[in-house]
């Protein structure tokens, strides 16, 4: 019984033993690090922002008044000349006051040629007659204002060209303000990108641009920065940046885009991973078996690879995170 006692507390202090040797070994042994190497390639720094594909003219044709659509001349692609009315909303309202109007007019042109007679041979006093002439322009300007308004409710197109789209149909209600046709020319396209406040001083006239669009998701198109605005949003802090695209392009009005406008470019720079890089441009590097680190000098800092200008060479093997608990002259692992 005695011997049995013996061999378990044996036996227990064996696996004690291994466990606490065990763990002794894997805090001992040194760390294991990801490593990448320092390369040569293209270096770009890119100002990102998200555009609007849209026509170089072009105009939005809303009303001014809220009312119901009685007319509707035109659907989209229908070629349009300056002054077609596309559409018109309800007027029999103003046409009525037009007609009573035209008929009192009637009435106060007789009226004043009667006074036109009768002040010549003094059967009329001058007040008289200057009320029959006040009378007969206040008629007139009444039907004057009645017919602009007619004239108002009426959606002319503003230039020669294509109705590039339509967001109304006959009978509908529409609000004052909201845009009911886009009339312009399908051809050239451009893109109106916001760009940030902070990266606008980067952006010039004639950049390239590189442009993504969920529509051609394996392409990458092309375009040249062609004007920014020279005032900004202050609500959204970003300034207006038109990009010309070439003439056969395939994008399509309406549609958003992502682009990258090229700032820089190095086409053979030292290239060194984006996320190795350390608060006041320093890096970890494997040498050795042992972690160093050491103070680069960058230059093009692009989203994914940032060039170095001094500090580190190529082929060099760059420390990627996680580098937790790494000290200066640890021994490393790599991987």
């Amino acid at each position: 019984m005695l011997s049995k006692q013996i061999a378990f507390y044996l036996g227990s202090t064996i696996i004690v033993l291994l466990i606490v040797a065990l763990i002794f070994w894997q805090y001992s042994k040194p760390q294991a690090v990801h490593v990448l190497p320092v390369t040569k390639g293209k270096a770009i720094e890119a100002v990102y922002a998200t555009a609007i594909v849209e026509p170089v003219t072009w105009a939005a044709i809303a009303p001014i008044k809220t009312g119901r659509i009685v007319e509707l001349n035109v659907d989209e692609g229908n070629v349009v000349n300056t002054g077609d009315i596309l559409a018109r909303l309800d007027d029999a309202d103003y046409q009525a006051r037009v007609l009573e109007n035209e008929a009192l007019e009637e009435y106060y042109a007789n009226e004043f040629e009667r006074a036109q007679k009768l002040i010549k041979t003094g059967a009329i006093s001058k007040e008289k007659y200057d009320q029959r002439k006040t009378q007969l322009a206040q008629i007139r300007a009444k039907i004057s204002m009645f017919k602009e308004q007619i004239r108002q409710l009426a959606l002319t197109a503003p230039m020669d060209g294509t109705v590039l789209w339509r967001d109304v149909e006959l009978g509908e209600v529409k609000e004052a303000g909201k845009p009911l046709f886009w009339v312009g020319q399908p051809r050239p396209l451009r893109l109106e990108a916001e760009v940030d406040e902070e990266d606008i001083p980067k952006i010039k006239s004639g950049q390239s641009v590189l442009i993504t669009a969920d529509a051609f998701p394996e392409e990458v198109l092309e375009g040249l920065v062609h004007w920014i605005s020279p005032k900004g949003d202050p609500v959204s802090k970003s300034y207006r940046v038109y990009i010309t695209l070439p003439e056969d392009t395939k994008l399509m009005i309406g549609m958003t885009v992502e682009t990258n406008t090229i700032v820089k470019r190095k086409d053979s720079a030292l290239l060194i991973p984006a996320k190795a890089l350390l608060e006041g441009s320093k890096v970890w590097i494997a040498h050795d078996d042992k972690a160093h680190k050491v103070a680069v000098k960058t230059g093009i800092q692009g989203e994914e690879k940032i060039e170095v200008l001094d500090g580190v060479k190529e082929n060099d093997l760059i420390i990627v995170p996680p580098f937790d608990n790494l000290s200066d002259g640890s021994e490393i692992r790599t991987r």
